[in-house]
């Protein structure tokens, strides 16, 4: 029986990055600081808030604790699944409980935990053992913000009183003790809404802190917009928004324990250049911070984890195969794993055009016919929404000529006419009716080139074991590759490894496939997986794009009698001017942060041995699923091309905003990305007509409930 394995204990990692904050000097705002006394000249009192002003936990969202004290569960072998989800999940219903029966405004720990046991249906011993690892990971996870530290310092010396003002189901005595951990026991008077049964939110708490400060000025500090700045107006308080760590929260990866890693290094490379540095944030920033972190995890762990298959199946040589695998072969290389692994890997130039034309050829010689699969390929995954049919047919290499020949006009009147959707079969018929011929033509030249540099390149050796590398989703190239090599009579399976693969296409492959692997998402994973993949590919494909355009063919030069990959035009690109302008950035970060780690260096506090394919997919779903503000912006401004022919591109998010149920529809699937573009929506949804976004909701309905009601609310 195999033994059952514990997963890593984060406790060991939140320490290692705690004490890098301890070694490396937080930046300070002194022209914050500055500002703030020369402002609060006219105040008596200087309020506070704690979370976001005072301290800031190491988890890029605060709801990221919960994970990691999931984590913590498992290590003391305390069985509550899902953790996580029933603390957040409890914590909300017994608010909306507390205020509904008492109207009473706060509630505390312990009645979240009490809570929490009731809808598990466990003993409150087991779940206060959870209470007390949560408490304690408060007190291992925040750290202290300099800049309002430094502030109350100077603040006191100019003999100001100071007052702590927070909305925190925590009792007075941890706050209490916590501030004193954290050398913030600079306060003459704290004010907990906990202890109060008031809150900010409500305004109801500044009723105790101005009877306690009769014909007191106060200006208040904080990062809530409604809380800290709108509220305290109502009472004739003075405020100052503080938005420097303002977090935003985000559930993409379903608060599963596997976060940890990318939450801790999200927030810490955040604070040292990222948005909570005093580094303003421009384009440039972004990409390389976010290869730094997002892209060295993925990557990093990708290739650990194709090193391991490599290993175990005795792989002889790996293709690596343009385009979207150039990065993942540079990083193979980087850490030199050929050696490690003793193998050999290449880089294969081929595209879907290289490759599907060839096969219809193939398909064509054998069969006589097209089959339904390469009609769907042909024609539905070749059209765009505003097509007509001199525009689709002109992109499969069709010429307005070559219809004339036909009865293209007496069946679908001018060439010029709009295409019409609704005759996708008719058109399928046709092809395959009167067109044959024509495309046995087309496809033959691309056949001979591709399979003689493919032979060139060694694909058909019958004597080694050969495996592709690639982001994957249906398994069509491996499929390809396959149906060449039995064209040349090589009977023995390609291996195929994978970041996904898309079950209802690649399943129905492993027989003629073979071997098919995936780091990340499993062949055999349910709808909601699906789904969430789904909302991945379209950036995982853009960030994983390379320095050249798409191979068009391959030609054989004279000269030397070998055969090169010959590749689209590449002046007025959009795709090689937006690889030079943001994707290189992104992975020259990449690879940054992974040549610190293959010479065994920490990266803000983490050490490679934290990075798997199980963290990785959890910063891939975090980031993808929900992103933030500043993430929606800039991965939705790439220009994504789903045509063979990259001629069309489109954003991944539109800025325009839906009028009708019609660009409700397509608005949200034009790009790709529907998770990015509700986000979008939603910080815009007093512009849409509420009929409108709730029928954008609607398709969110068969994503995991966590993120649908996340999405929702």
């Amino acid at each position: 029986m195999k033994e059952t394995m514990l997963p890593p204990d984060y406790k060991i990692l939140l320490n290692s990055v705690y004490q890098y904050h301890q070694s490396q000097p937080q930046g300070i705002d002194h022209t914050y600081i500055e500002a703030i006394i020369n402002k609060a000249k006219d105040y008596s009192v200087v309020s506070f808030d704690i979370f976001d002003t005072l301290l800031t936990r190491l988890f890029e969202c605060p709801i990221d604790l919960f994970a990691y004290v999931e984590n913590q569960l498992i290590q003391q072998n305390i069985g509550i699944p899902d953790f996580a989800k029933h603390r957040l999940q409890a914590e909300a219903e017994i608010r909306n409980i507390v205020y509904q029966q008492e109207k009473r405004e706060e509630i505390s720990l312990d009645e979240i935990y009490e809570y929490c046991a009731k809808i598990l249906n466990l003993d409150i011993a087991v779940l206060n053992q959870a209470k007390d690892l949560e408490l304690q990971a408060e007190l291992d996870s925040n750290i202290t913000i300099r800049d309002n530290q430094e502030l109350i310092i100077a603040l006191k010396n100019e003999g100001k009183k100071i007052i702590f003002v927070s909305d925190i189901y925590l009792s007075n005595d941890f706050i209490i003790n916590l501030l004193e951990n954290k050398n913030l026991k600079l306060y003459d008077e704290l004010y907990v809404s906990s202890a109060l049964s008031a809150t900010k939110h409500s305004g109801n708490i500044w009723n105790h802190v101005l009877k306690n400060n009769k014909y007191s000025s106060i200006i208040h500090i904080g990062d809530n917009q409604h809380a800290d700045i709108e509220r305290p107006k109502n009472y004739n308080i003075d405020t100052y928004h503080y938005s420097r760590f303002l977090s935003e929260r985000r559930l993409g990866a379903q608060l599963s324990p596997n976060i940890v890693p990318f939450s801790l290094i999200k927030k810490t490379s955040n604070m040292k250049k990222g948005i909570y540095s005093l580094i303003p944030l421009n384009e440039d920033n972004f990409w390389t911070v976010q290869g730094e972190t997002f892209g060295a995890m993925v990557l990093y762990a990708f290739v650990q984890w194709l090193k391991e298959h490599v290993q175990r199946n005795q792989i002889d040589h790996i293709y690596f195969c343009a385009r979207d695998s150039q990065i993942m072969f540079k990083v193979w290389h980087l850490l030199e794993l050929d050696q490690e692994c003793n193998t050999s890997s290449s880089y294969l130039y081929l595209s879907r055009k290289s490759i599907h034309f060839p096969a219809y050829y193939i398909e064509l010689i054998k069969n006589g016919w097209l089959s339904d699969t390469s009609l769907n390929l042909i024609v539905n995954k070749s059209l765009v929404a505003h097509d007509t049919y001199k525009t689709y047919f002109q992109r499969i290499g069709i010429t307005e000529e070559d219809l004339l020949k036909t009865n293209f006009s007496q069946n679908f009147g001018s060439i010029n006419a709009k295409f019409d959707f609704s005759r996708i079969n008719d058109i399928k018929i046709f092809i395959q009716e009167e067109l044959k011929s024509k495309l046995l033509t087309l496809f033959k030249l691309e056949y001979e080139n591709t399979i003689n540099y493919f032979d060139q390149e060694g694909l058909y050796d019958p004597d080694k074991k050969i495996a592709i590398i690639d982001l994957g989703w249906n398994g069509s190239i491996q499929f390809a590759l396959t149906e060449f090599r039995e064209h040349k009579g090589v009977k023995n399976k390609l291996y195929g490894f994978y970041y996904g693969l898309f079950r209802e296409h690649a399943a129905g492959r492993l027989y003629k496939n073979g071997f098919m692997k995936t780091a990340f998402f499993n062949i055999f994973s349910g709808y909601e997986e699906k789904k969430l993949l789904q909302n991945c590919v379209n950036i995982l494909e853009n960030l994983h794009s390379a320095d050249h355009e798409t191979t068009i063919g391959f030609e054989r030069h004279c000269e030397n009698n070998k055969y090169f990959p010959v590749l689209k035009e590449s002046k007025d690109s959009k795709y090689i001017e937006q690889y030079s302008e943001k994707i290189s950035l992104f992975q020259q970060g990449a690879l940054k942060s992974i040549e610190k780690w293959k010479k065994d260096q920490v990266l803000y506090g983490i050490h490679k041995c934290w990075i798997n394919e199980e963290s990785a997919k959890a910063a891939i779903l975090q980031t993808c699923i929900t992103p933030i503000k500043h993430e929606q912006n800039y991965f939705g401004n790439i220009q994504h091309s789903t045509l063979f022919d990259h001629e069309i591109f489109v954003p991944l998010i539109s800025h325009t905003l839906p009028s009708t149920h019609e660009e409700v529809s397509y608005l949200l699937s034009v790009g790709g990305w529907e998770c990015g573009v509700i986000q979008y929506w939603k910080q815009r949804r007093n512009e849409i007509k509420p009929e409108y976004y709730q029928f954008a909701l609607r398709y969110f309905n068969d994503f995991p409930i966590v993120i649908k009601n996340f999405i929702e609310n």
